[in-house]
């Protein structure tokens, strides 16, 4: 998946943060929250990869538990940090990537506030890589996100995920993908 900070949400007067998995395809620019999963390939990864194509890494086939995530972004509105996303990526070897979010509370830091974003729902991409580069195109979106500030405002939107790409990293057992500000590693549950 690609990474999206910066669903700024405006509760009651206070601004939140929602971030998510997709920077956009325009470099750095903020988007709202997205949900993509992915990963490049490193040495360690094989080279299986049909460069006329893009084609997919074939480390990156199977199902992925997330286990690390910071995303962080400068906004005119100050510093956001989103950390702590937990979501499964299966990745299918036709190039399918599905993303479950599972509603545990991310943990959301503002330069003025604190609080919790919370994902659910489930987004698809359609994945190819080169080299250490993995890039998405959006597919179905069925999710929603509920940013919660630590003063009891809360507010809720549909997910709106990003499909910018990442660069990536890929052995047996875990993959990396890191972008500017952001960074997820996944462990292979299957």
């Amino acid at each position: 998946m690609a990474l999206t900070l910066g669903a700024v949400l405006v509760i009651g007067g206070a601004v939140a943060a929602g971030f998510a998995f997709g920077r956009s395809s325009d470099g750095d620019t903020a988007t709202t929250p997205s949900a993509a999963g992915g990963s490049a390939p490193s040495s360690e990864a094989p080279a299986d990869q049909d460069a006329a194509t893009g084609g997919l890494d074939a480390c990156l086939v199977g199902t992925w538990r997330t286990t690390e995530h910071t995303e962080t972004v400068d906004t005119e509105q100050g510093k956001f940090t989103i950390s702590d996303v937990k979501r499964t990526l299966e990745i299918t070897d036709d190039g399918t990537e599905t993303v479950t979010y599972d509603g545990t509370p991310a943990t959301l830091a503002l330069e003025a506030a604190g609080g919790e974003a919370i994902f659910e729902g489930t987004v698809t991409y359609d994945v190819s890589t080169s080299g250490d580069t993995m890039s998405f195109v959006l597919g179905d979106v069925d999710g929603s996100l509920t940013v919660r500030l630590a003063d009891g405002k809360e507010s809720e939107q549909e997910l709106q995920p990003g499909s910018g790409p990442v660069q990536y990293t890929c052995s047996e057992d875990s993959f990396t993908q890191t972008a500017t500000g952001y960074k997820s590693v996944m462990e292979r549950v299957e």
